[in-house]
Order: C-alpha cells, then structure tokens, then sequence
C-alpha cells in the first residue's frame, strides 16, 4: 500500500515594524509561533536572513528601515499597504497614508468576522481604526500612547521624573511618579471610553461595534476599565496585528 505524499504547511515569515519595537514570528499554516520583540533602532539583518519561510508578509511604519528588512529576506516578500491583494477595501479620501500596522489591525479584525469593529492599538501612539459591518475600513482615531505622554512629561517639565507605566491601586497618587500613573492611566481609559462612544454613534448610528485592543499596554488598560464601569474593550489580543498579516498571506497564495 502507498502512502499518499502530505504537503508541509506554509511558512510565512510576519514582520511588524514599529517606531519603538519590531516583532518577528513564523507561522505555520494558520499557527503562529514564538514571537521575537527587537528594538527596532538595533535591527540587523541576521535577525531575517537565517529564517526559513516561503512567504515574508510585512507591516512597516519606519521607513528608514525598510531596505535593511527587504536585503535581509531569506524569501518571497509582500509589502502591506492600502493596494496589497487580498488588504481590506477603504472608504478614505487618501488611502496611501494609512499605516501599514493599521490596515493589518482591520484586516485581523475582518477575519475575525465580528463587525462592525474598532481596533485599538496601544503603542507609541493610541490608534483607533474602524471597520463597517461590510470589513470596510473607515478611518480612525490617533492619540499619544502612554510612553509618549510620560515622555513628553519629563522632557517638558524641570522636575518631573521619566516614568514607567504600571498598575495602580488607587486614584491618589502619594509620590510625583505614583501621580503621573494614575494620570496617564485614567486618562488612557477615559480616552477609550468616550472614543468608543463618540464612534459609535457617528459611524454606527449608536449600534455598539465588536471593540478589540492590542499593544503593550492594552491589558493594563483594560483591566482598569473593567474595575470602575461597565467594560468597553470585548478582547485584548496582542498578536492582532501578526493576525492580520497572517490574514493577507493566506489571500495571496
């Protein structure tokens, strides 16, 4: 008796190029697998050229970069932007200025199939994308994300201190750094409440959307949110945006 010959999954190498990190994973078929987080200031290109992979699939927002990723790839690469086949379809004035990270969240979400949907990445910057009940993406919401406002905090003030974002117990600070916390961090979650409400009543005529998150502080953040109302974020995924990339690839076999 003959065996019959299976073919191997698909390796596809997802590439997410932020301003402050750069995560690298491979997927095989539809499973994503360890995910490296570089700095992307450090980037070289031993971090791509040893990767086996059939497919490299990237989202990039920093451009200087780019041709140090594109010499290094070991395979076949799709740049992701607002005419990549198999993207998300736009309803935008100017879709060329969309970011790549950005249409990757919609197209994770339009996979997912739960619509309408807001997306909300926290990362240097807070993004919030908005996708139809057709997977159509609409536009979007930006703010400074919570490392940036810190920043800028210590940059601007004499005396301020540069601090690190983490959980809070209460809503009175008792140090300078404790107080800056719970600043940025009630104000993260009041930005997510009322950007949620406002978009759900000019885009969705009140019907409440499917609300996902991801980014480095998303859980942090939604946790908070739950402990004083009513939760406005269904789902933290911190793999949406490699999600998404994975979504493009497998439409562009």
């Amino acid at each position: 008796m003959t065996r019959k010959k299976t073919s191997r999954p698909r390796k596809v190498l997802l590439i997410d190029v932020s301003n402050s990190f750069t995560k690298v994973a491979v997927a095989s078929g539809r499973r994503i697998g360890p995910v490296r987080r570089i700095s992307t200031s450090a980037l070289k290109k031993t971090d791509f050229s040893n990767i086996k992979a059939d497919l490299a699939v990237i989202a990039s927002v920093v451009p200087r970069v780019n041709t140090l990723i594109a010499s290094a790839l070991p395979c076949p690469s799709l740049w992701v932007d607002h005419l990549v086949p198999g993207g998300v379809e736009t309803d935008y004035p100017n879709p060329s200025s969309i970011g790549a990270d950005r249409l990757a969240n919609a197209a994770a979400a339009v996979e997912l199939g739960k619509l309408p949907a807001i997306v909300v990445d926290f990362g240097t910057a807070v993004t919030f994308d908005v996708i139809d009940a057709k997977g159509r993406y609409l536009g979007g919401v930006i703010a400074p994300g919570l490392p940036t406002a810190a920043a800028a905090l210590h940059e601007r003030t004499a005396l301020l201190p540069l601090t690190k974002i983490s959980a809070i117990r209460n809503s009175v600070g008792k140090s300078t750094a404790e107080a800056i916390r719970i600043g940025l961090l009630l104000g993260a979650a009041g930005l997510i409440r009322e950007t949620v409400s406002g978009i759900t009543r000019d885009a969705f005529q009140g019907k409440r959307p499917h609300v996902l998150a991801t980014g480095g502080d998303a859980e942090l953040v939604d946790r908070l949110s739950r402990q004083n109302s009513s939760p406005v974020i269904d789902k933290v995924d911190p793999l949406l945006t490699l999600r998404g990339l994975l979504a493009i690839a497998e439409k562009n076999r």
